[in-house]
């Protein structure tokens, strides 16, 4: 995962700037008298978000859009905000929309890094906690896929992901993404991870549970694929198993120090360290077939 710059919005502006384009008054009438409570657990949230207490917030059960949720507005009524006034294209709230799809890097996502980040994930499903339907900090940008894929469980202490705003630099600065080769023809890649023995458990829990709900080893595999087959072609150009050692090693060095752990970066560390792939396995990949 890549780790996210804070969105600098002013949570109290978009509460207004939905409120204020709402075409029911008395809808509009019911948001002013709930605003001091719905911008208190706002702040509540950044509080909880720092801490990685996400999980204590009272939850709604699937549906039932008439549920209270805070201030006197109903599930539904918190959500609509969202579908319909911050989303909308021709809203005055769709430029908070907009400034966050800005964060993602190179327009990709960065829960997967692998596909085009195309809509916004609410961290905090608004299905279950629709209180946070137009936090800023709740929101990130996404592919549709990790958008859809962690599905809309409520969130309980152990089953907590990786927040992209809100993880400590450990998460760059240390390597915990690794790859396997798996020795076939055509050879294959295995993606794991294995956070540091001096981590906090709750920052191991939290990167093993992402790792599996957006089923990143699946992923990063797809992506190794195409990757494995372009390197392997480029070796067998390449006569000396030490001179394709050195090109790997060579590569896995700036992919690590660019981005610790990405696929790239693990991929090539574990090409460089498989003296198989680099005698003879990448000719074998090159040909698709066992000699």
């Amino acid at each position: 995962m890549i780790r996210l710059t804070r969105p600098i919005i002013d949570a109290s502006m978009v509460f207004d700037t939905c409120v204020s384009d709402l075409a029911d008054p008395v809808l509009a009438a019911k948001c002013v008298a709930a605003r001091t409570e719905v911008l208190a657990i706002f702040a509540e949230y950044e509080d909880r978000a720092s801490l990685n207490t996400l999980y204590t917030f009272s939850r709604c059960f699937r549906g039932g859009d008439e549920q209270i949720v805070v201030g006197g507005l109903t599930k539904g009524e918190l959500v609509s905000l969202y579908s319909s006034q911050f989303i909308r294209k021709t809203g005055r709230a769709r430029k908070y929309y907009d400034q966050i799809m800005v964060l993602a890097p190179s327009g990709r996502c960065p829960f997967c890094s692998c596909a085009p980040a195309e809509t916004l994930d609410h961290f905090m499903s608004k299905s279950i906690y629709p209180g946070f339907s137009i936090l800023p900090l709740n929101l990130t940008p996404a592919c549709y896929s990790c958008n859809k894929g962690k599905g809309f469980a409520a969130i309980e202490s152990d089953d907590q992901v990786l927040h992209p705003y809100y993880e400590p630099e450990l998460l760059d600065t240390t390597t915990w993404l690794y790859a396997e080769l798996i020795e076939t023809v055509p050879a294959s890649v295995k993606f794991s991870v294995t956070p540091p023995a001096d981590w906090p458990p709750e920052l191991a829990i939290r990167l093993n549970n992402y790792f599996r709900d957006f089923r990143i080893a699946w992923r990063f595999g797809i992506e190794a694929a195409s990757e494995l087959s372009s390197q392997a072609a480029y070796l067998v150009d390449i006569e000396s198993p030490q001179e394709r050692r050195n090109h790997l090693d060579r590569v896995a060095r700036v992919e690590r120090r660019h981005r610790k752990n990405s696929w790239k970066a693990a991929l090539f560390e574990a090409l460089a360290q498989n003296n198989w792939f680099q005698k003879i396995g990448c000719e074998l990949h090159s040909k698709g077939r066992m000699k």
